[in-house]
C-alpha cells in the first residue's frame, strides 16, 4: 500500500484539513491566476482537496474541472460549490489515471500535492498535463524545495489533537509531514519529492513541458507562529513553477 492511499483520507477525517470554507489565500491565489492568464479561462485542477481554490476560481468566472480522489473531500467540494452558487465539475478520480479531453485547458493547476510518486511517476503526470493543455496554455505547479525541508525539523504548525512534525529524507530528497494523534490511533505521514528549479528542468526533459517562470512561495516561523506567504526563493518552503509546452 502506498502512503497516499490513507494519508489524505485521515488528514481530512481526523484533522479536518481541507474541510473548511474558502480561506482568503484561495481567493488571492484565484485572483493572481486570473490576472496572469488575462481573464477567466477553462481551468483544470488536479488534487483539488476540499474545493476551496476550485470554487474561488469559479466565482471569478472560470470554467473549472476539479479532480480529487478522496470521497470526503470531493463531497465537501460539491457542498462548497452549492453554498457559493457556482458549478465547477468536481470529479472523484485519481489524476494519475483520469481520462480528460486532450488540448482542452488553458490552465492546468496542481497546488500543494506534486511529488507524491517517484521521478518516473512525476514525468508521466507532467506528460499527461502537456497533453491536456490547449495551444498557448500553462501549467501552474507547486513544487517543494529541498533546502527548506532539509532544516524543517521542529517547524511544523500544530493542530488541536495532534503532535505534528516536519522532517526530511535526504536520500530520497523528500519532505516528511507526520501527524501523531493524541488518541493513540497511530501516526500518518505525507512524503513528497522535493525539486530545486535545476532538478525540475531535468525532470521536465521528454515531458513536452518547459519551465518558463516561477513564483516563490512562503515560509513558516515556528517561534513567532507566523506564516509569511511570499519570501525569497532561497527561504521558501515551495515555489509555483509556470510551465509551457515546448516549442
Amino acid at each position: 500500500m502506498h502512503w497516499s492511499d490513507t494519508f489524505y483520507a485521515r488528514q481530512a477525517a481526523e484533522a479536518g484539513v481541507n474541510t473548511a470554507d474558502i480561506h482568503p489565500s484561495s481567493h488571492a491565489l484565484a485572483a493572481r491566476l486570473t490576472a496572469h492568464l488575462g481573464g477567466p479561462s477553462r481551468l483544470l485542477e488536479l488534487g483539488s482537496g476540499g474545493g476551496q481554490f476550485a470554487v474561488a476560481a469559479a466565482l471569478l468566472g472560470h470554467d473549472v474541472t476539479a479532480i480529487e480522489r478522496e470521497p470526503l473531500l470531493a463531497s465537501h467540494s460539491r457542498a462548497l460549490a452549492q453554498k457559493h452558487e457556482v458549478r465547477p465539475d468536481i470529479q472523484q478520480r485519481d489524476f494519475f489515471t483520469v481520462k480528460l479531453p486532450a488540448s482542452h485547458y488553458s490552465a492546468v493547476c496542481c497546488w500543494d500535492t506534486f511529488g507524491i510518486g517517484e521521478d518516473d511517476d512525476q514525468r508521466r503526470l507532467l506528460a499527461r498535463m502537456a497533453g491536456w493543455l490547449a495551444p498557448g496554455g500553462r501549467v501552474y505547479l507547486d513544487v517543494y524545495t529541498p533546502w527548506y525541508w532539509a532544516q524543517a525539523a521542529g517547524n511544523a504548525p500544530q493542530l488541536p489533537g495532534f503532535t505534528r512534525d516536519y522532517g526530511f529524507d535526504p536520500d530520497g530528497c523528500r519532505m516528511l509531514d507526520t501527524y501523531v494523534p493524541d488518541d493513540g490511533s497511530g501516526p500518518f505521514t505525507q512524503s513528497l519529492r522535493c525539486y530545486s528549479p535545476a532538478d525540475l528542468r531535468l525532470l521536465l526533459e521528454g515531458t513536452g513541458l518547459q519551465l518558463a517562470d516561477l513564483w516563490p512561495g512562503g515560509s513558516y516561523d515556528v517561534q513567532a507562529g507566523r506564516w509569511t506567504p511570499e519570501v525569497p526563493l532561497e527561504q521558501a518552503m515551495s515555489y509555483t513553477a509556470i510551465l509551457l509546452a515546448r516549442s
